[in-house]
Parts: C-alpha cells; structure tokens; sequence
C-alpha cells in the first residue's frame, strides 16, 4: 500500500467521467499530468442518464481551480484514488450532496 501523499497542484487541467468512477486529470506545479479517481463515490457513465450533469457537476466545482488531492492508494488499473479539495471543502462529498454521485464501498 502507498504511504499518505499530498499532490499539490496548479490547476485542474480537465475533466472525465470514466466507467463506475469519477476521475480528474490534474497538474501538478512540475507541470507533471495526474490522473486522479475521486475516492469513496461512484458516479453515472457520460452514456447514462444524468451522466453528462455530474460531469458539469464536476467541473463546476474543480476545473481551473487550485486544488488539494490527498491520495494513498491505486486502483486495480494503477490510478491514484483519492480526496479532491477546493479551498478546503472536499469535492467528493459535495458530489454526493448535490445528488450528482453515491457514497460507494472503499476500494
């Protein structure tokens, strides 16, 4: 298992929903691409009903913002899983509380 890290970043370069996940891809101050998959939620594909409002959703709230990504762990396809901040508040859970994502079991 991967220590506790803190990717700091610059600012959220884009926006994707893949399939049973929420994922970010953002940049880091060494320019450096991150793919991120937002910890703890499941969210509707972008060919599924309010697929594509969850993703405006999203980028709503993160895109070119700077943002705080706590991670610790990867994903069986060797992402990084982890907690998406925007000044302080956690972007995960206001998915879930805008009903735009559901609480889903840790990986």
């Amino acid at each position: 298992m991967y220590a506790l890290r803190k990717v700091i970043t610059a600012m959220l370069l884009a926006l994707a929903c893949t399939a049973n996940a929420e994922t970010i891809t953002v940049l880091d101050a060494d320019k450096v691409q991150h793919k991120i998959r937002l910890a703890d939620i499941d969210a509707p594909e972008k060919n599924q009903a309010f697929g594509n409002r969850s993703k405006e959703s999203l980028s709503a709230l993160a895109f070119d913002k700077t943002v705080n990504v706590e991670t610790s762990k990867r994903d069986r396809y060797g992402q990084q899983v982890g907690k998406v901040l925007v000044n302080g508040q956690d972007v995960n859970l206001m998915q879930v509380e805008r009903g735009m994502a559901w609480f889903s079991t840790p990986i």
